[in-house]
């Protein structure tokens, strides 16, 4: 019994790292209050996340397996999005220190909240059990409320924390009767319990299923802002400081996306053949998930076209991008849901590269909206050019990562049958994208010069960009590693 203790915890360490952390956090705090401004909240994150992509390392060599009487997995699947959880705490917190907009702020609070809510993604990403995924979200979910406010004296933080939470509470309480509808119907909160139950009753589904799968949809796609849970994301991520609705839209999105994967293929369908999954409901629930993608992605893009708010903009970008990511769902095949892991990887570096111009833009100027950028281009070359890398990958054009995921996801949509429509729609759509990231980089370049020169992008944040920059470009031209790795990520999923 011992034994098996010891090896539930051995396999959790990566949760644990970042709980003993959030100890030293809270110890440090409590008896050295100089922390709160200076270099050391930035530092104990770090080394959370160094240890926490150690212990990743680590728990990655032992055979998939779920642990701690089926609450929660640990495979491949699981270490992929730790690293990526990881990586998103580490450079939303660098980019948080190096932000005017919150240098008023205790940077130990902060430092508090993110390693928390990376627990909770954390917990997203591996669970099994329902109880543990809602543990897990709303982990997620208080906490990010708090994220949003957290420049308490800005009125529109406020609003925009008030906003989340209000929106967040209604899409948990239906998630949590569509949880209790399922344990209703399947006597079990466990995935494989009730993928048992679903597989046996094929052929006379109770009416409920549906309406309790609908309801477990509207939690999730409230995370990752997919249609039609994502009304709150382009006034919470222009109320929001700059740092966090960066983080926003990257981190919790990735945690919604590994909770979906992991429910749809546990749940909603079973392994046909090495490599493959087959739909529960065929081609009724494949055509379901494939409208709301459609939707998604247009809406997104299409919102964005008139904003003038560079974050609005964005916001409604990475509804969009969601949308795309949603299509590999339908591939069932682990090409294209590695396909999916592999835009996550992308996305995470050109979003935050594209949120971090912004962020510095806000800081100079005072101003996140398109004439703020007018001329940056020439007086921080830096900027503008790792800008045009981000936004050009963001819309798919060929030799950077974006156009590498959008290309293995449309590919692998193409190969599907019957869906041939959403990729010509998801082309469609990544060329409307164009229109307005060509707003931006318009400011930047062709709208006359701003006086000034390139030392008034500090090193802090020139080091930032070009790191982000590099592997957007190296993974649209040296590609292949980083698609086995994926492809091998969600071939163990458990």
């Amino acid at each position: 019994m011992n034994g098996e203790i010891v090896q539930n915890l051995k396999l959790l360490s990566p949760e644990l790292v970042l709980v003993f952390f959030l100890v030293v956090l809270f110890t440090v705090d409590s008896i050295w209050e100089q922390t709160r401004k200076n270099f050391v909240p930035l530092a104990v994150v770090f080394a959370a996340c160094l240890l926490g992509t150690v212990a990743t390392c680590w728990v990655s060599k032992t055979a998939p397996t779920v642990f701690f009487s089926g609450l929660v997995a640990n495979d491949n699947f699981s270490a992929f999005f730790r690293y990526v959880f990881l990586f998103s705490c580490a450079a939303g917190m660098y980019l948080a220190f190096g932000s005017k907009e919150l240098e008023k702020q205790n940077r130990m609070e902060f430092a508090l909240l993110i390693v928390c809510v990376t627990f909770g993604m954390s917990l997203m990403a591996i669970s099994t059990h329902l109880l543990m995924l809602y543990i897990g979200i709303e982990t997620v979910s208080i906490l990010s409320f708090v994220m949003a406010g957290f420049k308490s004296e800005d009125l529109r933080a406020s609003e925009a924390s008030f906003k989340y939470f209000i929106f967040g509470a209604f899409a948990s309480a239906l998630m949590l009767y569509g949880f209790s509808l399922l344990y209703g119907l399947t006597g079990s909160l466990q995935y494989g319990e009730i993928a048992q139950y679903v597989q046996a009753n094929l052929g006379n589904m109770p009416y409920l299923l549906p309406l309790s799968l609908i309801l477990v949809y509207s939690g999730l796609a409230y995370k990752i802002s997919a249609f039609p849970m994502h009304f709150w994301t382009p006034d919470v991520y222009e109320g929001a400081p700059t740092p966090v609705a960066s983080f926003f839209s990257v981190a919790p999105k990735a945690a919604g996306l590994a909770a979906i994967l992991r429910f749809f293929l546990d749940i909603l369908s079973y392994d046909a053949a090495s490599g493959s999954w087959k739909a529960i409901g065929g081609e009724q629930l494949v055509s379901v998930v494939a409208v709301l993608s459609a939707i998604t992605m247009t809406v997104g893009n299409l919102s964005a076209i008139g904003q003038n708010s560079v974050k609005r903009m964005l916001a409604y970008s990475s509804i969009a991008h969601v949308g795309y990511m949603l299509m590999g769902i339908l591939t069932l095949d682990t090409f294209g849901l590695g396909a999916i892991l592999f835009y996550i990887i992308a996305y995470c570096a050109m979003n935050f590269g594209a949120f971090w111009v912004v962020s510095i833009v806000a800081d100079l100027k005072g101003s996140d909206r398109l004439d703020a950028f007018r001329g940056l281009g020439w007086s921080m070359p830096i900027l503008g050019v790792t800008m045009v890398i981000f936004l050009a990958s963001l819309a798919g054009i060929p030799m950077f990562s974006g156009f590498i995921g959008k290309m293995l996801i449309f590919g692998a949509i193409v190969k599907t049958p019957g869906l041939l429509w959403l990729a010509v729609l998801g082309v469609l759509n990544s060329v409307v994208s164009l229109y307005y990231y060509a707003k931006i980089l318009r400011e930047l370049w062709l709208e006359g010069r701003e006086p000034g020169t390139a030392s008034e992008l500090s090193i802090y944040h020139g080091v930032a960009l070009v790191g982000l920059a590099i592997p957007t470009v190296v993974l649209g031209l040296w590609f292949a590693p980083v698609i086995h790795f994926v492809e091998r990520s969600i071939a163990t999923i458990l």
